[in-house]
């Protein structure tokens, strides 16, 4: 009976540990599309279109505030100042104009949450598209912020309020990563036909290894560069997956 006991009691402390070894559960998006007519509901004088799409965590996970917060903050931000400025802008301009977000998750385990952002707008004239990362902790930093590069290689504790220690982790970061991409650059191992006049300057100007990645599925950081900024926009987006064991070699 004791045995019997014992082993209950055991079960008990580890299944909320066991719980939450798990992915992050997902509810509804976070989806909308919010037009706005330049004349009243008249689309003869030219419209503002916005559709964006984001993650949203299930509310019954204990860490899903963790990024819910970061992605409503933004959705309320959007509806409050960008929507209603850019429509302004653009109507000022006679343009109509269709923006379109989306999203890809990446990385989703017990630890990490990260997802590959989509960005397109669209007008008469011109089609500019582009992506971003977003890394989430679910266990350390502070809610509705991004997990940054020097949090991952954990050479900096999530909350550091040390401006000079901030800057000076996340400059060895971001300098063993450039020296890293620039080699791979260098190397060309794929064959891409980057800009002739290409040089590591030129690629600390297009690139922000603090910023510009998001997350695989084994939680390693996937930093990329946006069409046309090193190379032909044929070439397309420029990934460069690195190993955080990579990276923490070369600190």
């Amino acid at each position: 009976m004791k045995k019997l006991l014992l082993l209950l009691a055991l079960a008990v402390v580890l299944l909320p540990a066991a719980a939450f070894a798990d992915s992050l559960p997902l509810a509804e998006d976070l989806a909308e599309t919010v037009t706005v007519f330049y004349n009243g509901a008249d689309d003869s004088s030219g419209r503002y279109e916005y559709a964006y799409r984001y993650p949203h965590a299930d509310p019954d996970d204990p860490t899903a505030f963790r990024v819910n917060s970061y992605y409503e903050y933004l959705v309320q931000d959007t509806k409050d100042n960008t929507i209603p400025n850019l429509a302004d802008y653009y109507s000022g301009m006679g343009e109509s104009v269709t923006v379109r977000i989306s999203y890809e998750i990446t990385c989703n385990n017990n630890d990490l949450f990260s997802v590959r952002i989509h960005f397109t707008e669209e007008n008469d004239e011109e089609f500019i598209e582009s992506w971003s990362g977003n890394t989430f902790s679910r266990t350390d930093g502070m809610p509705g912020s991004l997990y940054s590069l020097p949090n991952l290689l954990g050479i900096l504790s999530s909350g550091e309020s040390d401006e000079w220690l901030e800057e000076r982790q996340a400059g060895k970061a971001c300098d063993a990563v450039l020296m890293m991409v620039w080699d791979r650059i260098r190397e060309n191992s794929e064959g891409i036909e980057y800009y002739p006049d290409l040089d590591r300057k030129t690629l600390e100007a297009y690139f922000d290894p603090e910023l510009d990645f998001w997350l695989d599925e084994s939680g390693n950081p996937v930093f990329f560069l946006l069409p046309g900024r090193i190379a032909p926009e044929e070439a397309g987006l420029l990934t460069f997956p690195v190993s955080l064991e990579d990276i923490k070699d070369e600190l």
